[in-house]
């Protein structure tokens, strides 16, 4: 099966394309997948995809090493580029802020953008976490077992497997998850009946963070981050063995 490699949403994707390396549109939807192996696929509008700057399909493949300290991560799935050339400026240190707080606008290659995940088959039951971070063209993907759960403990688990993953304290952060009860509990003041011990280790973790921002997502939306993630929790509870 022919593909191209397109933007989507600002995230990297392979796109079903015809033999003269078009997408193929079936009413106005292109067929788009995270990794080029992936068997899965998402419908996204033809006007939602975009072709990849010129110089950045031409930029070789960057090898398997630590990013500047940042995150250990290796280089994104076949067909990824690094980003450009030098990288910009780290951003200045900053006092400790309450992470509900939204933080001033940074550049995109500035930003580690984290995605994270909670599974769990039944609830309580197995349960697994799925984690991706990305920073300045390159990612690291965790797919952990956590043992027995609930749903919501695979939830904020996910966010505090994430934060553990990155190195350095004072590059900007935004975690994305569907998760309304991990924002409400972590940053909204709401009342926490549950899981008590397990919400107040992650405040003091994002605490370290001056600039940490949790976005909601919409769940089983088609955003490509978000679906993969979904995916590794899954798969880390399967690959234990433990179905529920």
């Amino acid at each position: 099966m022919a593909q191209v490699r397109m933007l989507y949403r600002g995230c990297k994707v392979w796109v079903d394309a015809d033999e003269a390396g078009e997408p193929k549109v079936e009413r106005n939807l292109v067929q788009v997948r995270y990794r080029r192996e992936d068997k899965a696929s998402y419908s996204a509008k033809l006007t939602q995809v975009s072709a990849l700057p010129s110089e950045a399909m031409a930029a070789p493949a960057a090898p398997a090493v630590d990013v500047a300290g940042v995150v250990d991560a290796a280089p994104m799935s076949a067909g990824a580029t690094p980003a450009g050339a030098a990288p910009p400026k780290r951003p200045r240190a900053r006092r400790a802020a309450a992470p509900r707080k939204r933080a001033p606008a940074a550049g995109v290659g500035d930003v580690v953008i984290i995605y994270a995940d909670g599974s769990c088959f039944g609830n309580p039951g197995p349960a697994g976490v799925g984690v991706l971070l990305e920073w300045k063209g390159r990612s690291k993907e965790i797919s952990q077992f956590l043992g027995e759960g609930t749903n919501n403990i695979a939830e904020l688990t996910a966010i505090e497997v994430a934060l553990q993953n990155v190195k350095k304290r004072d590059v900007p952060i935004r975690i994305h998850t569907d998760s309304q009860y991990s924002i409400g509990v972590l940053s909204q003041g709401w009342k926490v009946k549950a899981n008590q011990a397990l919400v107040e280790r992650i405040q003091v973790l994002m605490a370290e963070f001056p600039d940490l921002e949790l976005v909601k997502v919409r769940g089983h939306s088609g955003d490509p981050r978000n679906e993969r993630v979904d995916q590794l929790a899954r798969d880390a509870i399967l690959k234990s063995g433990n179905r529920g």
